[in-house]
């Protein structure tokens, strides 16, 4: 009992000095703001220009325009010795805690959860999947860029309380390299949490068309691949690519929503206009947009961004009753497919969930981390008990190609 009482002791102390880390300048200078053109622009550019399209003072001014409800922006760059090393963005917004029940689950973890109401900051981007929310000066000690970001956030959040008490923090998509990285976030309290992962598949160099990657696969994909497609024609559907998502927002919209009303998470909800006014930023070098449609109506669309050397599948909507019957869903993903080859990306990644057919067309698992912290030391505590001892469900692994080994688990 002893040692316990011990252990506990010294746990408090440890957090009251990570407290005080936390509490102490590093340093370092910060520059806060609520738009982005209220930043210095070469600073912001200098660190972004190799980030993110997300991360682009374009896409921040877009974002500004077409905020979703509820939610506000925060931006700050850090600097070290007058010399800009991290540009952050960043959201705040009130959350439910019913709207994070995808998160990896359990029953004590869920009934935490259903108890929830709070004001969350969030470094990175809720309208999209990915590592959106910062960018590093090279060659700068990544304990001091953590440093930065830890004491930047510290920053918007102690200065945020006009608009009401921020309760967590969170930095949200590192992969595994970034994550390992991140390692110093924990002398600021913060807790890593793995998510849902990403299911990303390589871009082969020799595919030109989507021929080319069905010709890859073994002849038992092929021929699911091909019956998916024939379903959709024999429907009376076509596929309407590189469509114009401006003249189409409004139907957009609705299908969009339509989806994001079931969503198990919905942190926040895109405003009509949004696909039109990014289509129109993005250009058709960066953006596309594929729609399901006959005659009369658009049943489904899909979007793709090209980010650096990777395509992003992006949003997604459906009529859900021509769904029951048609596999829009699934045809929608070969045409992320073909965006990927046609804009010629490394990558494609096909977002987060449903892993099972992602796999199926040639998708793997990419392990993905969020860090999370609460103003509270005590509640710190209650976080590294009861989320971080959750994984999530493990994704299928599948061989859909040819050449490919067997995976490590069987398939059904």
């Amino acid at each position: 009992m002893g040692n316990g009482l011990g252990g506990a002791v010294d746990g408090i102390k440890a957090a009251l000095q990570r407290h005080g880390k936390r509490a102490r300048p590093g340093g370092l200078d910060c520059a806060l703001a609520d738009r982005i053109d209220f930043l210095n622009p070469e600073h912001w550019d200098a660190l972004t220009r190799d980030a993110s399209f997300f991360l682009s003072r374009d896409y921040r001014r877009l974002l500004e325009t077409h905020t979703p409800e509820g939610m506000q922006l925060r931006y700050a760059l850090v600097y070290r010795d007058g010399r800009p090393i991290v540009a952050l963005a960043a959201q705040v917004l009130e959350v439910r805690g019913n709207q994070l029940a995808n998160l990896p689950g359990s029953r004590l973890r869920r009934k935490a959860l259903e108890q929830l109401t709070t004001r969350l900051l969030v470094c990175g981007s809720l309208v999209s999947s990915g590592f959106h929310g910062l960018a590093f000066a090279a060659g700068e000690d990544p304990a001091v860029l953590w440093h930065g970001v830890a004491e930047a956030l510290y920053r918007l959040r102690r200065a945020d309380r006009l608009h009401g008490q921020i309760d967590y923090v969170m930095i949200k998509d590192l992969d595994e390299a970034r994550h390992a990285g991140a390692a110093p976030l924990r002398d600021f309290s913060y807790r890593p949490l793995t998510t849902e992962p990403e299911m990303a598949m390589a871009v082969r160099p020799h595919w030109r068309s989507f021929a080319d990657y069905l010709a890859d696969l073994n002849s038992n994909y092929r021929s699911k691949a091909k019956k998916v497609a024939k379903q959709v024609a024999d429907a009376g559907y076509r596929i309407e690519r590189n469509a114009d998502a401006a003249l189409h927002d409004a139907r957009l919209h609705a299908l969009y929503s339509a989806v994001e009303q079931r969503a198990s998470t919905r942190l926040s909800a895109l405003p009509p206009g949004y696909f039109g006014a990014l289509a129109q930023l993005a250009g058709p070098q960066h953006f596309r947009c594929t729609l399901i449609r006959n005659e009369t109506d658009v049943v489904g669309f899909i979007t793709t961004i090209k980010d650096g050397s990777r395509a992003l599948g992006y949003y997604v909507g459906l009529d859900y009753a021509v769904n029951a019957s048609v596999p829009l869903y699934l045809r929608l993903l070969q045409c992320l497919i073909e965006d990927a080859i046609e804009l010629g990306c490394d990558e494609l990644s096909f977002g987060r969930t449903a892993a099972e057919p992602k796999a199926s067309l040639g998708a793997t698992a990419q392990t993905s981390h969020v860090w999370l912290r609460h103003r509270l030391p005590a509640v710190n505590a209650l976080i590294r008990e009861v989320f971080t001892r959750v994984t999530p469900d493990a994704a299928p692994q599948r061989t859909p190609f040819k050449d490919a080994r067997p995976a490590a688990a069987s398939e059904d």
